[in-house]
Parts: structure tokens; C-alpha cells; sequence
């Protein structure tokens, strides 16, 4: 059924005991509200359809307005938690020659759309029932489809009604032909013929409009010529429109260029890809426009910025590079190609070079005297963003708090939201948790409220302030705010995306912090599945993982299961050069003492100290965790004195980052409590064991 519409016999009215009945509404669209932008395309659309001269009079015998489909009912968006329609929608259904359905996956699960299809069909117009299908697939598990891609509503697959349809995706009709489809089912005729007087109006209309045009380009160009001495910026202006007209015109003969073919037999219609499409348009850029440098400029900075956002960072460089080399550009083509070269700088990971070019980008902001607000707010939040990665916090602050009072002065409800979130995040590498924390909150309201709750930057807003609770020890909201995280991710990314696994991940490292070892390692598997299946057994985040992970076994006393997790962690952490190396050292060693190879374990330790003491001289609690392993160890091959000397200096320095009920102040306390029990120190057993106890 996709793309094919079926032309039923239709009658132009029905009859009445009083003659012809006149329809108040010529059809009603039926639409879950999910599908509500298509339900107003469709309904501006008919409404604006101009009916052919010669079926105006049939028009007039059906009581319609002659020139038009007009009226269309489309009202209906909620209707009440009532069984029954609200009593409008039921009379609108009754006074309604025909009605549309808006198919798609949720217009099937719709309770309200089935019941507007089973009213319809109650009043005997089973074959006034036309469908529009936007999403999914007609008839989905009897095709092959999976079932949550069926589009038909219960009542239309139950009666095997096959209505007649319009296809609007692109693989299919199209929007234009799938509304030139169901105008040709309302007004009884045949699709081809009302396709070709619909094409011969638009080339009618469009020549008045050239015609138009050139006459109001001419009488523009006469008053520029004559006004030319005493307005040089006005002639400026000019020829910046008239550039952006050519370069509109030149745009889009380039791109229907791309879906041309030489050869038909190559011709492989639907299955060609977006991708393909992609490369055929930056390879024909490369041999084409010569003689239009600004054009050719416009186009390669387009395709570089779709480049960056699929990923593909090589390509995108090479295009913003070679857009940005090309002369006579005005000063906003050239800062908007210098800020998609800094973005993707950024992306890349070279942080400096991206602060450079953001740099330039303000420099020519300020040099060319624009006023442009967004250009402006482009810049100020690409300064931030990039101050943000160089570490200069209160500098990243400023740039964005200027693009934040930007948005607020000229109503630019995006930059608003991205304002908020850079500021989030200034706050929270600046170490000023308590205000990240509230602009995380904000960021995620304006988003909210812009975008909804399912943005990929709520999500992110989301991860920040469950970082943040677990920077300030609440790790109970940590948990909390990244599980409404991992339901988010999963509503929007799939069960399975990466995301997913690393924001699990996440959760599993606080459960294990909170020594809720079961609860961490149900969670953390999962996890590891997710991440292997998706990135690969050498990403970085399975590092953390598959170390947390084993953490979790060594909690619950599973010391063999946890040293091939250990295992796998180290060499991620070896392949990535990540800090975490010395860190597994010291699990690795601790496990070895566990099991009574205290040399094995001291040994390991060795290498530890080098790699901790290289990677985390900013966190003293690293090395003391180290040390009090060590004295462990020590303990194990009866050396006691030297084990207490550790004791002594480093238990206090962990337990200053570490509470007794978390992970490592437990393992430490129990270090002391197994340390002084050896040496006989009754005192100190009693004042850890009370410690261990929450006393």
C-alpha cells in the first residue's frame, strides 16, 4: 500500500431524503498528538489548496466552498478521560464528508484516533476514510515489519479496511504528491490529471512572481543607482542580498544536481543513502563553482558543519579549512566558518587551537562593527566553551554570562538555554559546586521548557548534577538523579546505546561506594555487556567499569573473580595511558595480600607508588590508600612496627576524603582493626571497631 494509492469510486455527496446533503466540513483529521505537526501541515495545506475550474461546480452542488477544500476540522488535540468523544468532536465527525487519518506507530496505539475511525464507520462512511501515512508501516507484522512499526489503527486492520492512502515520506510519495493524492480522492478525480493542472498552476504562478520580482529587482536597482553617492551602506546592503539571492539560487541547483544520474541504469532510487549523497555533493564542490568563489564558499562551509555533526572530522576539516581560504567573503560569512572551525577544533580535542580561533572569531567580530546578536552570542558561547576546556574558568563565566544577557535582550530562547549550560559547567570544573548545581537545575528547566525533557542537553544537565552530588559526598542523590538518567537514555537512545552503559556504570560505582556490593554488581555487569557489545573491549569507560566491577566481587568476598576484572581493567588503562593504572595496581596488590601473596602483593605496590605519585599528586588520599594497603601487606609477613609507622601517618589522611560507611574508610578501618588486633593495641581495636560501627 505504500505509495500507491487506491482510487475508489467516491461520490461527489450523499444523498438525503431532501435532496443532496451540504457537508459543513469537507473532511476531519483524525492525528495522535504526537503527530500533531503533520496534522497542521496537512490542514494548512488543504485549506490553502485551490480546487481546479472544473470541478468548482460540483463544488457548488455539495454546498463547499467552490476555490477551496476549506473548511478542514482539525480542533481536536486532548479530549477528556471520558469513554465517550467529547460531544464537538462527535458532531464535527457527523457534519464531515470525509475523514483523514494520520498514520503512524502512534497514531495506532491512539485510543482516541480508533474511536474516531469506529464513530466514522458507525455512520455507514466506511468509504470516506482516506489515510495519510507520515510513519511506520501499513499491515507492519503481515509485511515482515516488527509490530511497534504498525501505522493502521485497530479499527482499519480489524474490518481489513484498505482505504485509500498518501504516503508522505520521502522513500514513498513525498509530502507534495501525498497531498495532491488525498485533494484528488476529496474531489473525486484522478490523481495524474490533477497533478498536472497542479504543476501548470504552480508554473503560472511562479512566472507572475519572477515576473514580479524582476520588475521590483529593476525599479530597486534604479533607486540604488540614484541614491548611490549618499548611502554607500545601503548599496552595501544590496549587494550582500543580491550575493545571498544568488547564492540561494546557486544552492539549490547544486543540490538537485546531487540527486541527478547520467547513467538511469545507476539509477537506484529509495536505496540510495544520505551519506552518498553527502560525498557525491563535497566531491562535485571540489571540481565545480570556480567562477562563483562565494557560492562555493557558502556550500563548503555547509557541508563541513553536516560532516562535523555526523562525526566524520577529517572530511569536515578539510572543507571549513578550504572554505575559509577563499577571498572576498563578507566579515559574517567568514566569523560563522571561523566558529565552525573552532566547534570543531573542540570536538577534536585541540583544546588551544580551538581557543585561538575563537579568539579571531571575536577579533573579527569587533573589527567589522556587527551587531548581529546571534552572530554575537555564537561567538561569546563558543569563547566560553572553549575557556571552559582550557581551564579558565572565571573567563569562560564572563563570555557566557554576555551571551546569557544577550539572549535575555534580544529573545533568543537557544542561546538562553546553551548559556545556562556552559555556566553549569564553569561552575562545576571551577570547583564551585553549590552554584553548579543550582545552574544545572536552571539549564535543565530552560531546556525543558525550550526543548523537552528528552533533549540529549537535559541529559547532559542531568549527568552534571549527578556528578555534582557525588563530588559533595550525597550519594544518595547522586544515584537518584543518574537512575532518572539511565530512564531518559533509554527512552530516547535505545536500552542498549553506550550512553546507557556508561551512566549505569556510574550508578554501579556509587552503589559501590556505599558498600551495597550486590546491588553494584547487578547493575555493573549490565553495564559491561552494554559497553564491550557497543565500543569494544579497549574503550576507556569499561576501564572504570570492569574495575568498579571488581570491586564489587572483592566486597563480597569473591577474591579470584575479581582479579581477571582487574585484569581487563589495567590493560585498557595501559592501552588509553590512563591515570587509572596505578590506582588498579593497588587493588591488584590488595587482592594478592588478601589471598597470602604478601610479597607478590608488595611487589605490585612498587610499580603503584610511581604511577600514582606521577598521576595524583593532587589527591593525597591516592597515596594513603596505597599506604595503608601496604601495611597490610606488611602485617602478612609480620612486620608490624613497620606496618603501624604507615598506619599511623595515612589512615587519617583517607579517612579525611572517605567516611567509615564508604568503600575505602570501611576497607582501611578494617586494615587498622586486623593490624592492631596482631600487635595487641586493645585500645585502638575498640576505637576502630567503633568507627566501623558508625559510634
Amino acid at each position: 500500500m505504500p505509495g500507491n494509492v487506491q482510487q475508489q469510486a467516491m461520490s461527489p455527496s450523499t444523498q438525503s431524503g431532501a435532496g443532496i446533503e451540504r457537508w459543513r466540513y469537507t473532511a476531519f483529521i483524525s492525528y495522535s498528538h504526537t503527530d500533531r505537526a503533520a496534522a497542521k501541515w496537512l490542514h494548512r495545506s488543504l485549506e490553502a489548496f485551490r480546487v481546479p475550474a472544473g470541478l468548482r461546480n460540483d463544488r457548488v452542488r455539495q454546498g463547499l466552498q467552490p476555490y477551496r477544500l476549506a473548511p478542514v476540522f482539525m480542533d481536536r488535540e486532548e479530549l477528556a478521560s471520558s469513554a465517550d468523544l467529547a460531544a464537538s468532536v462527535q458532531s464535527a465527525l457527523q457534519q464531515s464528508q470525509f475523514l483523514i487519518v494520520i498514520c503512524s506507530p502512534s497514531a495506532a496505539a491512539s485510543r482516541w484516533v480508533d474511536e474516531e475511525i469506529r464513530q466514522f464507520r458507525a455512520m455507514g462512511r466506511g468509504s470516506k476514510i482516506l489515510c495519510l501515512i507520515t510513519r511506520g508501516e501499513p499491515q507492519a507484522a503481515r509485511r515482515g515489519f516488527a509490530s511497534e512499526e504498525e501505522c493502521l489503527p485497530p479499527a482499519l486492520r480489524e474490518a481489513g479496511i484498505e482505504p485509500a492512502a498518501a504516503d508522505a515520506r520521502r522513500a514513498a510519495d513525498g509530502r507534495r504528491n501525498a497531498l495532491i493524492k488525498l485533494a484528488a480522492a476529496l474531489l473525486a478525480t484522478d490523481f495524474d490529471g490533477l497533478r498536472q493542472r497542479e504543476q501548470a498552476h504552480r508554473l503560472k504562478r511562479l512566472t507572475l512572481i519572477s515576473a514580479a520580482a524582476a520588475v521590483a529587482c529593476v525599479a530597486f536597482a534604479s533607486m540604488a543607482v540614484a541614491a548611490w553617492l549618499a548611502r554607500n551602506e545601503a548599496d552595501r546592503q544590496r549587494q550582500i542580498a543580491v550575493q545571498k539571492s544568488l547564492t540561494a539560487q546557486r544552492t539549490t541547483d547544486f543540490m538537485i544536481s546531487l540527486f541527478k544520474v547520467s547513467d538511469p541504469s545507476e539509477a537506484r532510487g529509495n536505496s540510495i543513502t544520505a551519506r552518498e549523497i553527502l560525498d557525491r555533493g563535497a566531491q562535485q564542490l571540489s571540481s565545480s563553482l570556480r567562477e562563483e568563489p562565494l557560492v562555493r564558499a557558502e556550500l563548503g562551509a555547509t557541508l563541513g558543519r553536516v560532516y562535523r555533526g555526523l562525526g566524520l572530522y577529517g572530511r569536515a576539516h578539510y572543507l571549513l579549512v578550504e572554505a575559509r581560504a577563499i577571498p572576498r567573503q563578507s566579515p559574517e560569512s567568514l566569523i560563522g566558518e571561523t566558529n565552525s572551525l573552532a566547534e570543531l577544533e573542540l570536538q577534536r580535542g585541540d583544546d588551544p587551537q580551538s581557543y585561538a580561533l575563537f579568539v579571531e572569531a571575536e577579533r573579527r567580530l569587533q573589527t567589522a562593527g556587527i551587531n548581529d546578536a546571534g552572530l554575537q552570542a555564537d561567538v561569546f558561547l563558543g569563547r566560553g566553551g572553549s575557556a571552559i576546556a582550557m581551564g579558565k574558568y572565571r573567563e569562560a563565566r564572563d563570555y557566557l554570562d554576555r551571551a546569557l544577557a544577550l539572549s535575555e535582550q534580544h529573545a533568543l530562547p537557544e542561546v538562553h538555554a546553551q548559556a545556562y549550560e556552559g555556566i553549569a559547567m564553569a561552575l562545576y570544573y571551577g570547583g564551585r559546586l553549590q552554584e553548579a548545581e543550582a545552574a544545572y537545575d536552571r539549564a535543565i528547566a530552560v531546556r525543558t521548557a525550550l526543548s523537552g525533557e528528552t533533549h540529549p542537553k537535559v541529559l547532559e544537565s542531568l549527568d552534571g548534577l549527578g556528578a555534582v552530588a557525588l563530588q559533595l559526598g550525597e550519594r544518595k542523590r547522586a544515584e537518584h538523579r543518574w537512575l532518572r538518567l539511565v530512564e531518559l537514555e533509554r527512552r530516547v537512545l535505545g536500552p542498549k546505546h553506550p550512553d546507557v552503559g556508561a551512566t549505569m556504570s556510574n550508578v554501579g560505582r556509587v552503589r559501590l561506594e556505599l558498600r551495597q556490593y550486590g546491588a553494584a554488581r547487578q547493575i555493573l555487569t549490565e553495564a559491561a555487556d552494554i559497553l564491550s557489545a557497543q565500543q569494544g573491549e579497549s574503550h576507556e569507560d569499561l576501564m572504570f567499569t570492569y574495575s568498579n566491577l571488581a570491586l564489587a566481587e572483592l566486597g563480597l568476598g569473591h577474591l579470584q573473580k575479581s582479579v581477571p576484572l582487574l585484569q581487563k581493567a589495567l590493560r585498557i588503562a595501559i592501552t588509553n595511558n590512563h591515570a587509572l593504572q596505578g590506582p588498579i595496581h593497588v587493588y591488584l596488590a590488595d587482592v594478592r595480600c588478601r589471598q597470602g601473596s604478601y610479597r607478590a602483593g608488595l611487589g605490585q605496590l612498587v610499580v603503584a607508588r610511581t604511577l600514582v605519585a606521577a598521576r595524583y599528586g593532587d589527591e593525597p588520599w591516592r597515596m594513603a590508600q596505597l599506604s595503608t594497603v601496604q601495611a597490610d601487606c606488611l602485617v602478612g609477613l609480620g612486620q608490624s612496627a613497620a606496618a603501624a609507622a604507615l598506619m599511623d601517618a595515612n589512615l587519617p589522611v583517607l579517612l579525611n576524603k572517605w567516611p567509615p560507611s564508604t568503600l575505602f574508610g570501611h576497607d582501611a578501618l578494617e586494615r587498622a582493626v586486623r593490624l592492631y588486633t596482631r600487635t595487641g593495641d586493645a585500645a585502638r581495636v575498640d576505637a576502630y571497631r567503633a568507627q566501623l560501627q558508625g559510634k
